[in-house]
């Protein structure tokens, strides 16, 4: 699959799998967290904080991602 490429709140290009998204939950207005399924240290998901509505990144993601209950 093909790397969707989003901008994070450092205006720098990051990239992400689509089949790697553990979730998508929004943080901010206009500021969306992806996680990743992949561990950092701690153990905990791999996080990235991008620009765009929750809902427009997870239309770009391809609706792979749903938000998390809560």
């Amino acid at each position: 699959m093909a790397l969707i490429g989003f901008k994070n709140t450092h205006n720098q290009s990051v990239y992400v799998n689509p089949v790697q998204v553990a979730y998508v939950t929004a943080f901010e207005e206009d500021v969306t967290i992806i996680a990743l399924a992949v561990t950092g240290a701690g153990g905990k998901p791999v996080a990235l904080y991008v620009r765009g509505h929750v809902d427009m990144i997870q239309h770009k993601l391809g609706g792979v991602a749903p938000r998390p209950a809560g």
